[in-house]
């Protein structure tokens, strides 16, 4: 379940501009299924939070659907949902906000997977904790391969056309080493392509 954020510096607009630009239909999105909602890569969310000026709205979004749908949000697709909104949150530069939303998107059904290490590394970035974010990349990069993972990858490209490599979103905290003391919406998204291995955006 990656997803392609690509976070630009956030652009000075005119009011008018940004109420244009980040027109939507609330309820109809608070009304979609949560797939739809969250892994539509052109639907949803996403479109908001791909323009940085609507960014904050789209972070509020996914408060006001896992609020309006707690009830019938799986663990899993309630984490993800956290962790979407905790993105939106640290390229605003909302870190403590980013940080408590990030720690509730660890799925602990998903410990072979390493993603609580990338979040651990993603957290320390946030808060210029190298040594952390160091140490997370190196158990990150440590972790075995599932024996399952080869044909998930495959499932996964078939759905979404993107690659999976092990171990997931090692080279999105490589694009934080390399830029570490670049803004998370830059070392995230255009400073990782450039200064490290392609990010897999999850």
């Amino acid at each position: 379940m990656l997803i392609v954020l690509v976070f630009l510096a956030i652009a000075h607009a005119e009011p008018a501009a940004v109420d244009e630009t980040c027109t939507h239909d609330r309820a109809a999105l608070l009304a979609l299924s949560p797939a739809d909602f969250d892994q539509d890569m052109s639907g949803g969310w996403r479109p908001l939070g791909e323009k940085p000026e609507c960014a904050e709205l789209a972070a509020d979004l996914l408060a006001d659907y896992r609020k309006a749908r707690w009830g019938e949000l799986t663990p899993g697709e309630l984490h993800l949902n956290y962790w979407h909104e905790g993105q939106l949150r640290a390229g605003l530069a909302q870190t403590d906000a980013a940080t408590r939303l990030m720690m509730a998107g660890v799925n602990p059904e998903m410990s072979r997977s390493g993603f609580s290490d990338y979040a651990l590394g993603t957290i320390a970035f946030l808060h210029k904790d190298r040594a952390g974010l160091l140490a997370a990349r190196a158990r990150l990069a440590e972790l075995p391969k599932p024996p399952d993972f080869d044909d998930a990858a495959r499932r996964f490209k078939a759905q979404y056309g993107f690659e999976l490599k092990w171990p997931a979103n090692l080279s999105v905290l490589d694009g934080l080493i390399a830029c570490f003391d670049r803004p998370y919406k830059e070392a995230y998204g255009a400073c990782s392509a450039a200064d490290g291995p392609p990010a897999e955006r999850h």
